[in-house]
């Protein structure tokens, strides 16, 4: 899907400690896993089986799957999911920042 942890999509600038923090004004990582992950490991599941689930109709899989949709419908509904992904981080991360902002103070 293109997708790499590690890129401008899925990343959040955090002070690893309180000067920093203070210095850049910037949230600082909160050294436990925040709630919100919950909420965001329910949205990846969902994700993953969606494109397993396009993967089996496209016949992809290591079963052979159905061969119900052609390689632009997968293509497709490939490209809407990663769309898709993106948005909803995208969306979510200003609200991440700022309930750490919140908690911290």
């Amino acid at each position: 899907m293109n997708l790499i942890g590690f890129d401008d999509w899925n990343v959040l600038m955090l002070a690893a400690d309180e000067r920093t923090r203070q210095m850049c004004g910037i949230a600082g990582h909160p050294g436990t896993v925040p709630a919100v992950t919950d909420v965001v490991a329910k949205h990846v599941t969902a994700w993953k089986a969606r494109h397993e689930a396009a993967l089996e109709l496209y016949g992809v899989t290591a079963t052979g799957g159905e061969g119900g949709i052609t390689r632009e419908q997968y293509e497709t509904e490939k490209d809407t999911l990663r769309q898709e992904i993106v948005d909803k981080v995208g969306w979510m991360k200003p609200r991440i920042i700022d309930e750490l902002v919140r908690i911290q103070g």
